[in-house]
């Protein structure tokens, strides 16, 4: 799975009002949906598609902030402990200085329907925005930052 499976290019299209007919911005628009999905990843730790990733282990343990986590890879022998905001992972060979997890929404059916459509908002910000003069940081709406807000996983 990819970016694109969870907002197809005919939706983003469809959302942005633009004949399916045209084309000639299809490789523009695709690239502003793996950036939003991307920034609604950095902004809140949820992974909107699943993959691996690796966790650097200090003192034996990590504590991993993405969601959903699906399972552990490596190393095998690795303990979880979940807590509301992350789960915590401790190695039991000190050598171990990586854990790596399948991390991220299977099913782009079960990615929350309430990110997609911040997603969609911010694709519509990046697309019209040479006409409009408006920017994702300044000018998204203030529903959607809520709602960035409230998935937000990691608290500085």
């Amino acid at each position: 799975m990819a970016y694109i499976d969870i907002i197809t290019l005919a939706e983003a299209k469809t959302y942005l009002r633009i004949d399916d007919t045209l084309t000639e911005d299809d490789a523009q628009i695709t690239r502003m949906i793996k950036a939003s999905l991307s920034q609604i990843e950095r902004a809140t730790n949820y992974i909107l598609f699943a993959r691996a990733k690796s966790y650097v282990v200090e003192n034996c343990a990590v504590n991993v902030y993405d969601f959903p986590i699906n399972s552990l890879t490596t190393p095998t022998t690795a303990t979880s402990v979940e807590k509301s905001i992350y789960t915590t992972y401790t190695t039991v060979v000190a050598t171990d200085l990586k854990v790596t997890l399948n991390v991220g929404y299977v099913d782009p059916l079960d990615v929350p329907s309430d990110l997609i459509e911040v997603a969609f908002e911010m694709i519509d910000l990046m697309y019209y925005s040479p006409e409009t003069g408006k920017s994702i940081k300044s000018d998204l709406s203030e529903l959607s930052k809520m709602v960035l807000s409230n998935y937000k996983r990691f608290f500085i």
